[in-house]
């Protein structure tokens, strides 16, 4: 089920408080927790987020595989050192200062779909990305041919 689709650009206060997009929240709520999971992601200057049902998914994922082997013990650190941040009254989460400072988010945070996921970007640097991910997408277009 893809539940985060869409671009959304929302302000950030001067305490780091940012709305999560209405839409998305549903998702985000279940009778043991309301909010995201963030963490900086591996491969782009943004904040992966994701329901903490979604983490279940990455945990079965691992308990596939042997737990002793060195990759494992690796994606588990990343994976599950993240940061769990509730909503608030008002559907907000509060990104620490250090989230903020690693992808450079000041006033403005965007939130872009990803399906079952969700990033949180520095708009600018999202319209960097977006540049290269379709010069990609034209090269495998143009590849297929």
């Amino acid at each position: 089920m893809s539940d985060f689709i869409g671009r959304y650009l929302n302000k950030v206060d001067k305490k780091g408080r940012v709305s999560v997009p209405a839409g998305w929240r549903p998702s985000l709520i279940s009778k043991d927790f309301s909010g995201i999971i963030a963490q900086s992601s591996l491969s782009e200057k943004a904040i992966d987020a994701f329901p903490r049902n979604y983490l279940e998914l990455l945990q079965n994922k691992l308990d596939l595989n042997d737990s002793l082997l060195e990759e494992n013990e690796y994606e588990s650190t990343v994976l599950f050192g993240g940061s769990v941040l509730s909503f608030d009254s008002e559907g907000r989460v509060i990104l620490s200062d250090a989230l903020r400072n690693e992808i450079n988010i000041v006033s403005e945070a965007l939130f872009v779909g990803m399906g079952r996921r969700f990033r949180i970007w520095n708009p600018s640097i999202f319209d960097e990305y977006l540049v290269r991910a379709k010069s990609y997408m034209d090269k495998r277009r143009k590849n297929k041919s």
